[in-house]
Order: C-alpha cells, then sequence, then structure tokens
C-alpha cells in the first residue's frame, strides 16, 4: 500500500467522527463545569458569612464582587464595615482625580442596606488645586448617614497637602456626630470644633484626635464622657487644664504640643502651662517637642507605665526642675521610659549645681536612651540610686546624637567626674536580674563602646542576683552592628561574674522604642 493510500486511510471518515466530538465536547463541559462548581465553594457559604467576609475589604473592593456572579451582585450593600481609602494622596494628584474618588463614593453609599454600622472609615487627601470647601457639604452627607445607622466605629481623616499657599480652613464636625451616642471608637484627624459646639458621647471608650484645635470647654465635656477609658492627642494646642477624674480612664498618650499659624488661627501667648491631673490612669505617654509649653502633673497613684520621649528644639528648652518635677508625679510606676533628653535634662543639672537628688521610685523595670559616658555617669549613679527594687534595665542608643554629649570629657571640670572605680551604685544593684543593651551602630563611637564595656563589666561584678545580660544588634546584616556586638560579647565572656546564675546571650535584631516618628 502506497504512503498517499495509507494517509487516506487512515483520515477517512467512518460517520462517527462528529457524534465522537459532540460527545467529548460534551464530557469537557461537564467536566469544567463540576470543577468549577468544586472551586467556587465560597458561593457556598451562608450569606451571612459571606457578607462579614466582604466587610473586612474596602468597600471598593467588597463593590468589585457583584460583577462575579448574579448571587454576588447585591451581597456588598449588606456589609457593615465601610472602609473609603482615597488612593489619590500623591503629591500629582489633580482635581479630576479627587472629583472621581468622591463622585464614585457619593453614588455608593445611598446603595448600602444594612441596617447598622459597625465600623465607618474615611481617609482622603486633598491638594493644591482641590476646592476644599465645595466638598465638605458631600462629606457632611456621609458622616449623617453613619450617624444615622448608628455607627461605633468611626475613624475620619480629612488632610491636605498644601505646597505653595496656606491650606484652607479644616472640616468642621457636625454636631450631629459629636452629640452621637453609639459611637465607641473615635479617630478623627485635621479637623476643627467650632466654638459652641457640644461634645456628648455617652458609649465612647476610645479617643484619638490629632492636629485639633481644642478649648478648655472641649476637654471638659470630654472628660464628662462617663465610658471613656483612652485618650491620644496628637499635635494638640488650645487648652491649659486637662482633668480627667473619670475611674474608668485608664490611658492618656500626648504628642507633640505646638502653635499652627494660619489664616483661621494664629497664637499670641508666650508660654502654655498645661495642668494635667488623672488620678485614675494606668499608662502615661508625652512625646515629641512641647512647643512653649510646661506641664505640670498631678499626682497619679494608679500609674503603672510612663514614657516620658520628649525632646526639643533649637527655640524651646524646658526648664530643667520641670522634668524632675515629673520624675516625681510617676514615681509610683512599676515600669518608666526615658528618653536621652531626659537623661540629658539630670547630668546638665548635676553639673550645675552641687547636690542634686531624685524622687524615690518603684520601677522595677527601667528604659532609657542615653550613651554611656564619663559625663552620664552621676546621671546613671543617681537614676539606679533612685530605684531600689529595679529588676530589669534596657539601655538603646540614643537617636538623634544629643549635642550635649558631644562635648569632650576634658573640658569638663575633673571634679565632675564620677568613676565606675569609686564603686558608684554598687549597694543599689542588688534586685537586679535582667539587663538588656543595644550598642552603638555607628564605627564612629568607639569610644562610646569603651565606656558601655566598662559599664557593663561593673554590671557583672556587682549585681549579685543577675540572671540575664542579653546583647541584641540594631540591624540584620549590618558590618558595624555585627562588629560592635561581636567585640562586646567577646570583652564580656572573660570577666566572671558574681553572680553564679548569670547568663550573657546575644539576642534577635530588636527595634529601638526610641526611634518612633511622632
Amino acid at each position: 500500500m502506497s504512503n498517499q493510500d495509507q494517509l487516506s486511510g487512515g483520515c477517512r471518515d467512518t460517520g462517527n467522527s462528529k457524534s465522537l466530538l459532540i460527545e467529548n465536547s460534551s464530557q469537557k463541559k461537564t467536566k469544567i463545569d463540576i470543577e468549577c462548581e468544586e472551586i467556587d465553594r465560597i458561593s457556598q457559604l451562608p450569606e451571612g458569612l459571606i457578607v462579614q467576609i466582604l466587610s473586612r475589604l474596602s468597600i471598593k473592593e467588597a463593590f468589585r464582587t457583584s460583577i462575579l456572579s448574579k448571587d454576588w451582585q447585591y451581597f456588598w450593600t449588606s456589609i457593615d464595615n465601610i472602609v473609603y481609602e482615597e488612593e489619590y494622596g500623591r503629591p500629582d494628584s489633580s482635581t479630576e482625580t479627587v472629583h472621581k474618588f468622591i463622585f464614585v463614593t457619593d453614588n455608593v453609599l445611598p446603595l448600602l442596606s444594612c441596617s447598622s454600622i459597625k465600623k465607618f472609615s474615611l481617609n482622603i487627601v486633598f491638594t493644591n488645586d482641590n476646592d476644599v470647601v465645595s466638598y465638605y457639604p458631600i462629606i457632611d452627607k456621609w458622616l449623617e448617614f453613619a450617624t444615622s445607622k448608628k455607627v461605633e466605629d468611626l475613624c475620619l481623616n480629612i488632610s491636605y497637602r498644601y505646597l505653595d499657599t496656606s491650606p484652607p480652613q479644616p472640616y468642621s464636625l457636625l454636631q450631629v456626630l459629636c452629640s452621637s451616642s453609639s459611637i465607641v471608637t473615635l479617630n478623627c484627624e485635621y479637623c476643627i470644633l467650632s466654638e459652641d459646639c457640644v461634645l456628648n458621647w455617652t458609649s465612647l471608650k476610645s479617643l484619638k484626635m490629632q492636629s485639633l484645635y481644642l478649648l478648655d470647654e472641649h476637654i471638659k465635656q470630654i472628660s464628662n464622657c462617663p465610658q471613656l477609658e483612652s485618650l491620644e492627642l496628637h499635635d494638640f494646642f488650645g487648652f491649659s487644664r486637662l482633668h480627667m477624674t473619670s475611674p474608668k480612664f485608664r490611658r492618656l498618650q500626648l504628642t507633640q504640643h505646638y502653635f499652627p499659624y494660619t489664616e483661621w488661627y494664629s497664637y499670641e501667648g508666650d508660654i502654655c502651662c498645661l495642668e494635667i491631673i488623672a488620678p485614675y490612669v494606668e499608662h502615661l505617654t508625652i512625646t515629641g517637642i512641647l512647643s512653649h509649653t510646661k506641664i505640670k502633673l498631678g499626682d497619679m497613684p494608679s500609674l503603672n507605665h510612663a514614657t516620658f520621649n520628649l525632646y526639643c528644639d533649637e527655640h524651646n528648652e524646658m526648664d530643667l526642675n520641670i522634668e524632675k518635677d515629673l520624675l516625681l508625679r510617676v514615681c509610683c510606676a512599676n515600669e518608666l521610659i526615658l528618653s536621652s533628653r531626659f537623661i540629658k535634662v539630670i547630668s546638665n543639672l548635676m553639673l550645675e549645681e552641687e547636690h542634686v537628688s531624685l524622687p524615690l521610685m518603684e520601677c522595677r523595670c527601667l528604659t532609657m536612651s542615653s550613651r554611656i559616658s564619663k559625663l552620664s555617669f552621676p546621671m546613671l549613679d543617681n537614676l539606679l540610686r533612685s530605684t531600689h527594687n529595679l529588676e530589669n534595665l534596657m539601655i538603646f542608643p540614643d537617636k538623634p546624637y544629643h549635642p550635649f554629649f558631644e562635648v569632650e570629657d576634658t573640658d569638663l571640670p575633673e571634679d565632675k567626674y564620677l568613676s565606675l572605680e569609686e564603686n558608684i551604685f554598687k549597694d543599689f544593684l542588688q534586685n537586679l536580674k535582667n539587663v538588656k543593651v543595644m550598642p552603638f551602630c555607628s564605627p564612629k563611637r568607639r569610644s562610646d563602646a569603651t565606656e558601655l564595656h566598662q559599664f557593663l563589666k561593673f554590671l557583672l561584678e556587682h549585681a549579685i542576683n543577675l540572671e540575664k545580660l542579653v546583647i541584641v544588634p540594631e540591624h540584620k546584616e549590618c558590618n558595624s552592628c555585627s562588629t560592635n556586638t561581636s567585640c562586646l560579647m567577646k570583652y564580656l565572656l572573660d570577666f566572671p561574674t558574681f553572680s553564679i546564675s548569670a547568663i550573657i546571650s546575644l539576642g534577635p535584631v530588636s527595634h529601638n522604642v526610641f526611634y518612633n516618628d511622632v
């Protein structure tokens, strides 16, 4: 048989080809349908559970699921977690992009059919060419909707990125929002309160406000919120008294006091005295620059944790005795965190005065940021003498490098030195059990490393109950960190410890608690 006959015979139609193709196609389609049904298990979930899943997405992502099928067309309208995140807050944003975001949001919101809202989050950034004020009535409408739906968790961030001109007057909160009985958690940034606004949040437990002008009357109304437990104020100004006397109020954080100079607000005073009374607070945090501000704390007998991460700019130096008084007011705290600003102040005070003593403090855990040097030894002596119950000590490098510690030791009077050989705080280390130290990363601080080595050697020799000394590097895959850490470990392992149970170890890379942006 020829090749042509073989080819012809091999391709001869027997009459069954068409039916075979149809059968195969039908089998493939059936197989695909079955596989799709097996894969699409989420559609088999109860509708309530699907709505809960969609509620964890942003409103934009939830809305997109409406195109999946007819069954999914309306699931998203029942979500009770509404998150609007404007993605056009870049410096190159235009009026068109912001308008598009507002247009879409304004049209989607009325379609929601949920009976109540657990969370409503709005984050939008206006830029130079936006007609900001014209959008405020639309935002009013959105917040009225959220309030009518008994929103519990409200996050409102209406910010402005104006590069060439002063920003306009910020958005003013609605009275209906300020008297909502359903709000439990409120996070409000870059807004204002009218002077006649009445704050009456009967269910509010947590309040966070940033860049907000608050009058003393506003603060008084906030303090009268019967369920309030936590208050955070960032970039705050306008009031002079903060009296939080409710037994339920447990947490207070103040970050950066300042006075803005804009067309809608100006400050003509000199120094602002801020009085804080919070007898039931357990966690107190004061951080950042307190511009033209003197803080006066009342007694805090319930305090458990206190953080002072203050720093100053070239125009604002706080009274040295003010910070000493702050330590006095938090002396009952179990845990204390002090930045290099405090270390500098105490050391400076000791150089200027003959006899300086700190109040006795009850803290068992002390975290501090400081350069270990001859200049800081007197402060360490005084601080550790004041913490007889200290069990845990953590030392982090200071950042930025404080100018005070850049002074050459040789420029200081010889009688101001206090060497380790003089057995400073030798008798006040009886309870110290755990020490964690982060060496300096910079290779330029070789002299600091020497002083740190001597300081830790002294602890090993005199802390009779020491259990752990942990050295933690600051960065991963960093030659300077690796070198400094290795040198310190080798140095310490060559010395015997007074405590027979003490262990010297290398810990994992750790976060420096003093590097947080404020």
